[in-house]
C-alpha cells in the first residue's frame, strides 16, 4: 500500500505515474489488437491468389526440382581430371554416363505428364 514515512504527494505522484505507464501499455495492447486479424486478411488474400491462380501450384515445384537437376549437373562435371580420377571417369564412360541430353528428356517427360495432368484435372481447381 504505502510506504512508511511517505507522504501523501509522495504516494499521489507515484499512483500518478503507475496509472500513466498503465495507460501506456493498455494503448500499446489495443494497438496490437488488430494484428492478428491483419494477418489473417494477409493469409486469406494469399490462399484467394492460389485459387485464382492455381498454376502456380504446378510451377513452383518443378521450377525447384529442374534448377536442382541443372545445379546437380554442373557440379558433377569435373573441371580437370587427376590421373586417379581420370580411370573413374572411365568407368563411368563405359557404364553409360548420364549427360545433360539425357536429363533434358526426363526432365521434359515429367513437365509433359504433369501438364497432362493439370490439363485433365484444372477445371476441379479454378472456380
Amino acid at each position: 500500500m504505502s510506504e512508511p514515512g511517505e507522504s501523501m504527494d509522495q504516494r499521489r505522484a507515484r499512483l500518478a505515474a503507475a496509472i500513466a505507464r498503465q495507460r501506456g501499455e493498455l494503448t500499446d495492447a489495443y494497438r496490437n489488437l488488430a494484428k492478428p486479424i491483419q494477418y489473417t486478411e494477409y493469409g486469406i488474400r494469399g490462399f484467394g491468389f492460389l485459387r485464382d491462380n492455381p498454376w502456380i501450384l504446378t510451377v513452383i515445384p518443378a521450377a525447384v526440382s529442374i534448377t536442382s537437376s541443372i545445379v546437380g549437373i554442373i557440379r558433377n562435371q569435373p573441371a580437370k581430371a587427376a590421373p586417379r580420377q581420370r580411370q573413374s571417369i572411365a568407368r563411368d564412360v563405359e557404364r553409360g554416363r548420364k549427360d545433360w541430353k539425357k536429363h533434358a528428356i526426363t526432365w521434359g517427360g515429367r513437365g509433359w505428364k504433369l501438364f497432362k495432368f493439370y490439363r485433365r484435372f484444372r477445371h476441379y481447381l479454378s472456380p
